[in-house]
């Protein structure tokens, strides 16, 4: 089967450990996948090292192998072409971004109409954008299946507040109605995309996933706490693009002020805005070098990482979220402290796969962690089971054959 696969994102964090999973899944199952999207942001590309292809032309077989020559393959700078993105979209006035998102639909829909036309592909998956038509568009034209992942929407509390949204919940409501079938990640999502535009479209509800293969392989836990001087202390912390509201700051404050005594240290995989006002926290209460930030990390050596974690701290998530990190902190054994928001406990089987606290209470997460570390025993059984749990249910594989039965198409 010809699968195309288009998405309008950065293809960084969290989305492109999703775009990577299932795109890489499809192919795993035996298909032939294609991937449209920006100039240097197809995930693979840039896990392989790659630079990215002008218009994302990779045209790949089950294996692996070029399928083809696929038009314009010249080079292009991702991470200046990344830069360039995030400028735009950081420093846009907020119209004039979503009138760009919305133009720029006319250079998707003659470069998907061309490539469909090329290579008949028999399924459009597509992780939605905002204000993002041109793949209904051409589905419905060319009578082709079309399926629509969302993660993005008008029902959820955005960081930049949408100055059209009338018009982009119009366009979202056009899309949802016409694909073959829609994906969401949680069932509180769902709801909201239920309330806001109604009952007459198909609508699946599909929990972020992990690739087995990247956390099957035994991970360097000594060689990661030896790099960041982590010694033999206890390390709590996590993994992310960090941001100010996943309270981070929140998880020092609380716990920091015993770390001296209890020989706690704080490892955060990646990096983001919160940084500094983290690192800032630490330097007030004197453990400065108790706290290491490594960086944005390549997603393979993400696994190496969280295995240098004693408990996973999830501080806050948005209600209605399925955060990646939590199912990566599942694959990797970990014991996890987390809120009690309605997908987490799902994911969680009601707390017995981690410890839940009162989503909010940062006194009450400090309590829950305190309790993880009392009984390690108990906190490792947590974490093997919830592996175990993950493998089984949550891995890409699972979610891109589920997605091709529901089309009928597996």
């Amino acid at each position: 089967m010809k699968i195309l696969y288009t998405h309008r994102t950065q293809g960084v964090g969290a989305e492109g450990a999703h775009i990577r999973g299932m795109y890489e899944a499809f192919r795993g199952l035996g298909h032939s996948v294609s991937m449209q999207c920006l100039p240097g942001c197809n995930p693979s590309e840039l896990a392989a090292g790659g630079a990215g292809h002008r218009g994302a032309q990779l045209v790949l077989g089950p294996k692996g192998e070029a399928l083809g020559k696929a038009a314009d393959t010249g080079k292009a700078d991702a991470t200046g072409l990344r830069r360039f993105y995030r400028v735009i979209a950081d420093g846009a006035p907020q119209i004039l971004f979503e009138a760009l998102e919305i133009g720029y639909n006319a250079i998707l829909f003659t470069q998907l109409l061309a490539r469909c036309l090329k290579h008949k592909p028999d399924l459009i998956y597509e992780r939605y954008a905002l204000n993002t038509f041109a793949p209904t568009l051409v589905a419905r034209l060319l009578g082709i299946k079309h399926a629509l992942e969302v993660n993005d929407s008008v029902v959820i509390e955005r960081s930049r507040p949408l100055e059209l949204r009338g018009l982009s919940a119009g366009i979202e409501g056009f899309c949802l109605r016409r694909a073959d079938v829609n994906i969401t990640i949680t069932s509180s999502f769902a709801a909201g995309l239920r309330e806001r535009f109604g009952a007459e479209f198909p609508l699946e509800v599909m929990t972020n996933g992990v690739a087995r293969e990247r956390f099957e392989k035994v991970p360097d836990r000594e060689g990661t706490r030896a790099r960041y001087g982590l010694g033999r202390s206890t390390v709590l912390g996590g993994a992310g693009q960090f941001l100010p509201w996943h309270g981070l700051k929140d998880l020092v404050d609380i716990m920091g002020p015993t770390a001296d005594a209890s020989d706690l240290r704080f490892l955060f995989i990646g990096d983001g805005p919160a940084r500094a006002e983290v690192e800032a926290a630490a330097a007030r209460l004197g453990i400065s070098e108790r706290v290491r930030f490594t960086g944005m990390l390549p997603m393979d050596a993400v696994p190496d990482g969280l295995a240098a974690l004693d408990v996973a701290v999830i501080p806050k998530a948005a209600p209605h979220a399925s955060p990646m990190k939590l199912i990566e902190y599942m694959a990797a054994g970990l014991p996890i402290v987390a809120p009690d928001l309605s997908s987490i406990r799902a994911a969680l089987a009601e707390g017995d796969m981690g410890s839940l606290f009162p989503a909010g209470d940062m006194t009450a997460m400090g309590n829950a962690i305190r309790a993880m570390l009392a009984d390690p025993s108990a906190a490792r059984a947590k974490g093997a089971k919830a592996r175990e749990h993950v493998f089984a249910h949550l891995t890409w594989d699972r979610h891109a054959q589920h997605t091709l039965s529901l089309l009928g198409l597996s």
